[in-house]
C-alpha cells in the first residue's frame, strides 16, 4: 500500500492578497498580451470560444470570463490508479506523496564516474521504485535507453514502467510517443501522468498542443507546466515570473477545457533558475524552492492538484551539497502541500540518475512524512497517568507501557543513516552512507517481486513497441536484430 501523508496546515510564502495580485496580473498578461499557440487549429478554437486571435503571429488574448470558467470546470479532485488498483495517487487540497524522477546518465557508486544507461539499469530501477512503498510511482531513472532504438526511446520506457511496476508512471511530452503511452496505459488498464512543457515566454509549441488532444480525447488528466526561466525566458523578479508561470499553465488550462469540459488538470512547476554568473542551471537554489512553495498557493487558490518534478541539486557527486539542497527542497514543498513531488533518485539538474540516491532520497521522504504526520496531543490523559505513575528522578519511562505501544507510530527509525557512537560507527562494515545504500537496493530487490503482466496484456504490450518502431521505419524494436 502506498504511504501518504497530509498537509492540513499549509506554509505561505505570499499572503492571499498578494496571491490576488499575481492572479490579476495574470489575467492582465493573458488578455492583453495574450499566450503563443503553434498550432492553427487551436487558435481556430480558441477564437471561437471568443479569444481575439492574431493569426499572422499565432497569438490569442484569452477574455478574463473565459479564463475564470475554464478554472471552475477543472476538478477539484483527481485520483490515479496503478495496475495494482490499491497503488492511489490523490491530487486534492491536502494529500502529499512522493516519486522518482529520472537522469540521462548513470553514477556508478564504486568510481563516481558516470556511464550511459541500457535496459537491464531500466528494468532493475523501474523494479527498486515498485518495490519502496513511499515512492507513489515508477520510472526507470533514463531519460535514454542506450542500447534501444533512439527513436522509440520513450516507448520503451513505457513499456519497461509497465512491465515491471504494479504503480502510475509518466509520459514524456514528445508527442509522437504520448499516443502509443496511452495505448500501453489502455492495455494494462491503469492511469499515467501526462505532462506538457510550455515554450517560456508564453508559448505552447505544436507538439505540446497535440498531446493535449490525446489527453483530452482519450479522457485522462493533463499536467500542465510551466518552464519560465528568471531572468532568461521570464522576468528576473520571482514574482514576475510566478506571472509569466501562472499565464503559461492557465492559458493551456482554458484550451483543455474547451477540448474537454471537466478535464482533470494538475497544475506544475518547472521553472528553471539559471547561474547568471556561470550560465548553468541552478536547480538545487532556494529561489526554485519559493517559487515551488508560490505554485502551490497558486494551485489551492484554483482548487486543482499540483505536482513539481524535483527536487533537485546542482551537485555532481554524492556529497554534503547534494543532501541539503534537496532536503530543504523535499521539506518546503512539503510543507506548502504539494500533492506529487516526483523527484527522487536525481542529481546534477535533471542528468544523473542513481538507484541509491533513490533510497537516500526515499529515506528524506519518510522523514518528510513523519514531520507531515504531526505530534498527536489526543493521549492527554494517557500521558497524565504516565508522568504521575514516573514521578520524578530517579524515575525513568524505558519500561512503562505507553513507551513499548507508542514508540513505533511517535518516532522514525531510519533504515541506512548512522545513529551509532564513534567507535560502534567505525566497526560498521559499511561504513559510508551511500555505500550503505547500495547494500540496500540489493536487499529491497533481493526480496520483492514485480506483478506481472497478463501473458495477452504482454503479447499486446510487444505489440505496441512493434508498430511504434514501423511508424518510424525500424524493422524492430531491438538494436540486435
Amino acid at each position: 500500500m502506498l504511504k501518504k501523508f497530509q498537509c492540513r496546515n499549509p506554509i505561505k510564502l505570499l499572503t492571499d492578497d498578494e496571491i490576488q495580485d499575481i492572479h490579476n496580473q495574470t489575467l492582465q498578461v493573458l488578455e492583453e498580451v495574450g499566450l503563443h499557440f503553434e498550432d492553427e487549429d487551436a487558435l481556430g478554437i480558441l477564437e471561437q470560444n471568443g479569444c481575439v486571435i492574431d493569426q499572422k503571429k499565432g497569438l490569442a488574448r484569452i477574455p478574463n470570463a473565459l479564463v475564470e470558467k475554464s478554472i471552475s470546470q477543472c476538478p477539484p479532485s483527481i485520483t490515479l490508479r496503478g495496475r495494482n488498483r490499491d497503488n492511489a495517487v490523490v491530487f486534492d487540497r491536502e494529500t502529499i506523496q512522493f516519486g522518482p524522477c529520472s537522469g540521462m546518465r548513470i553514477m556508478e557508486i564504486s568510481s563516481g564516474k558516470t556511464r550511459p544507461g541500457i535496459a537491464d539499469d531500466a528494468i532493475r530501477t523501474a523494479r527498486l521504485a515498485d518495490a519502496l512503498d513511499i515512492m507513489a510511482g515508477v520510472n526507470i531513472g533514463l531519460g535514454f535507453i542506450s542500447d534501444r532504438p533512439a527513436d522509440i526511446n520513450l516507448v520503451w520506457s513505457y513499456v519497461i514502467c509497465c512491465r515491471n511496476s504494479g504503480k502510475i508512471f509518466s509520459l514524456g511530452s514528445m508527442e509522437d510517443s504520448v499516443k502509443w503511452g496511452i495505448r500501453i496505459a489502455e492495455v494494462s488498464e491503469q492511469d499515467i501522468i501526462i505532462p506538457v512543457s510550455s515554450t517560456s515566454p508564453l508559448g505552447w509549441n505544436a507538439e505540446q498542443i497535440s498531446t493535449v488532444k490525446h489527453a483530452a480525447k482519450s479522457e485522462r488528466p493533463v499536467t500542465i507546466q510551466s518552464m519560465a526561466s528568471p531572468g532568461i525566458t521570464a522576468p528576473i523578479t520571482l514574482s514576475g515570473t510566478a506571472v509569466v508561470m501562472n499565464a503559461e499553465i492557465l492559458g493551456m488550462l482554458v484550451l483543455a477545457q474547451i477540448l474537454k469540459p471537466g478535464m482533470g488538470v494538475i497544475y506544475s512547476c518547472f521553472t528553471l533558475p539559471m547561474d547568471m554568473r556561470l550560465g548553468t542551471l541552478a536547480s538545487g537554489s532556494i529561489e526554485l524552492a519559493m517559487l515551488t512553495v508560490v505554485s502551490a498557493q497558486l494551485s489551492k487558490f484554483y482548487g486543482i492538484g499540483s505536482m513539481i518534478w524535483g527536487p533537485n541539486t546542482d551537485s555532481k557527486a554524492y556529497d554534503q551539497q547534494c543532501g541539503y539542497e534537496k532536503a530543504m527542497q523535499w521539506l518546503l514543498a512539503a510543507q506548502a502541500g504539494i500533492n506529487l513531488i516526483w523527484g527522487a533518485g536525481m542529481i546534477e539538474n535533471h542528468t544523473i540518475w542513481s538507484d541509491e540516491q533513490l533510497i537516500v532520497d526515499a529515506e528524506i521522504c519518510e522523514r518528510v512524512g513523519r514531520y507531515l504526520d504531526g505530534i498527536d496531543t489526543g493521549g492527554g490523559s494517557s500521558n497524565f497517568k504516565t508522568i504521575k505513575e514516573v514521578g520524578h528522578f530517579p524515575g525513568n519511562y524505558l519500561m512503562q507501557p505507553q513507551t513499548l505501544q507508542d514508540l513505533p507510530k511517535e518516532h522514525y527509525f531510519p533504515t541506512i543513516s548512522s545513529r551509532h557512537d564513534y567507535d560502534s560507527w567505525k566497526k560498521l562494515k559499511p561504513r559510508d552512507l551511500m555505500e550503505r545504500a547500495e547494500s540496500a537496493v540489493s536487499k529491497v530487490l533481493d526480496q520483492h517481486e514485480a506483478p506481472a503482466l497478463s501473458p495477452e496484456a504482454d503479447r499486446e504490450v510487444e505489440n505496441i513497441l512493434f508498430a511504434a518502431a514501423k511508424e518510424k521505419g525500424l524493422e524492430s524494436p531491438y538494436l540486435d536484430i
